[in-house]
């Protein structure tokens, strides 16, 4: 899709990050399919930031080429692996302090955000410049496994927080967006949650899910992305624990009113079983015990996030920050 900004704008400095592990071969083809996809958009001045996320190998799998319409590629080189969403935090960071950038393109490096929908994010920019755009999936790739999987985090999501899962990595941010999304604690976990919790203005694009475009996933099997659905579950944490407070409450109310009528039947009535009243009554005791054991550790946990000191991205990810290395620039190649 061929997009272009307005003749009598300023070029609009991109940058697109995208963080890898162990997997340059597959961003070297995406990088080259990037470099294809913008061949015809004009006024864009677009530069990749590659986010090496540790990878013990470095740079194994990349080919050198010539860019054609790509400024740059780089690697921010991290000192130790941090995850993906934690690699995109750095990199939002670090682009937020350079301030040479008037958006940001947030992908993943392995060919399932599709580069030739990046146009499409670019020409959705260009018509409203102060919204978050992020692509909403109408069609995956994946195998059944893993979408009956994602189906049923999706509805452990909105039972536990109340809002839809639609949403992934693939985004177009505003260079003004960056600011308050680097300094919320939540962005250290959870890329697309904080930027939902951000408040910042925000609309979807649909687009299809691509396929990756070389070998296998790096995020390790079920249990790492058991774990990913967590945390983009925990930035919500305060309220998730809302909710099961108030769920709490209302099933001791039940339990209390249960309780009573087993009371009321034993002591009112000659319905009872003998032996039946104490074991009811004990069991429904037991419970409503449990449950407000839970509402109470649920008070104590939102307390102490209340007041306990957080993890700022902004203040803190300085120290993991390694070298800067130019992987190709237009108008000459380097070899990694």
């Amino acid at each position: 899709m061929s997009a272009s900004l307005p003749r009598d704008a300023e070029p609009l400095r991109l940058t697109i990050v995208m963080p890898v592990f162990e997997d340059f071969a597959a961003a070297n083809l995406v990088c080259k399919a990037l470099d294809a996809a913008l061949a015809e958009l004009d006024g864009v001045q677009t530069r990749v930031l590659l986010l090496d996320d540790g990878s013990p190998s470095g740079l194994h799998g990349w080919s050198p080429f010539t860019l054609a319409r790509l400024e740059r590629i780089d690697v921010l080189r991290l000192r130790r692996n941090l995850g993906h969403q934690r690699a995109i935090a750095v990199g939002l960071c670090h682009l937020t302090d350079e301030g040479a950038t008037d958006a940001v393109i947030v992908m993943d490096a392995d060919g399932e955000d599709r580069p030739d929908d990046v146009p499409r994010l670019i020409a959705e920019h260009s018509r409203t410049r102060d919204v978050m755009l992020f692509a909403e999936r109408r069609k995956r790739m994946e195998g059944a496994t893993f979408q009956l999987g994602y189906l049923a985090y999706r509805t452990l999501h909105r039972v536990l927080t109340g809002i839809p899962v639609r949403v992934g990595n693939f985004s177009l941010l505003p260079a003004q967006a960056l600011p308050r999304l680097v300094c919320m604690s939540e962005l250290w976990n959870h890329y697309a949650g904080a930027a939902l919790r951000s408040r910042f203005p925000q609309r979807r694009v649909p687009l299809d899910r691509g396929s990756r475009v070389l070998g296998r996933s790096q995020m390790g099997g079920i249990i790492p992305l058991v774990m990913h659905g967590i945390a983009g579950i925990a930035t919500f944490h305060d309220l998730v624990a809302t909710r099961i407070l108030v769920a709490s409450i209302g099933l001791v109310a039940l339990l209390t009113a249960a309780l009573m009528t087993v009371v009321g039947i034993r002591f009112g009535t000659t319905l009872a079983i003998p032996g039946w009243a104490t074991y009811a009554a004990g069991t429904l005791l037991v419970l409503a015990i449990q449950v407000l054991t839970i509402a109470f550790s649920l008070v104590l946990s939102l307390i102490s996030g209340r007041t306990g000191a957080s993890f700022i991205p902004c203040r803190e990810y300085g120290a993991f920050m390694g070298p800067i290395e130019t992987m190709a620039e237009r108008g000459r190649t380097s070899a990694p």
